[in-house]
């Protein structure tokens, strides 16, 4: 269980971390898990992207992140791993003026509970993305 909470924040944390004055964007992202009916205290934290790059969070070394599709102000993807914790799932993201809010959902493999990982973001300053 505990597992899929950590496998599961960290799909939803869309930017590595790098904190320094730069020409990238620094957001405060505030991600909140829920699953079984539990809800995991909000975890806020603070991020660093390239000006310009996508709000769509990397995948992890077994995942794979794929049909991301951007329409106005509204980008969904899928997503699937395959490793030890196989899982498929997709995310959305709304942007706004300096903030987003988005979800992602996962479903683990045999399992018929679904992880969802509500999160909203807001630009706080400038940063040197790695």
């Amino acid at each position: 269980m505990l597992r899929r909470v950590v496998l599961a924040v960290l799909l939803a944390c869309p930017f590595s971390l790098a904190i320094a004055q730069g020409p990238d964007e620094l957001w405060e992202i505030t991600a909140q898990m829920k699953m079984g009916g539990m809800t995991m205290p909000a975890m806020p934290h603070k991020v660093c992207k390239k000006q310009g790059a996508d709000n769509v969070p990397p995948a992890e070394p077994d995942c794979r992140t794929y049909d991301v599709k951007t329409v106005g102000n509204r980008t969904t993807w899928k997503v699937e791993c395959t490793g030890k914790e196989k899982m498929k799932g997709d995310g959305e993201i709304t942007m706004g003026q300096g903030s987003y809010k988005g979800m992602l959902k996962l479903k683990m493999e045999g399992d018929d509970e679904v992880m969802v990982t509500e999160y909203s973001a807001r630009l706080v300053g400038r940063c040197a993305a790695k």
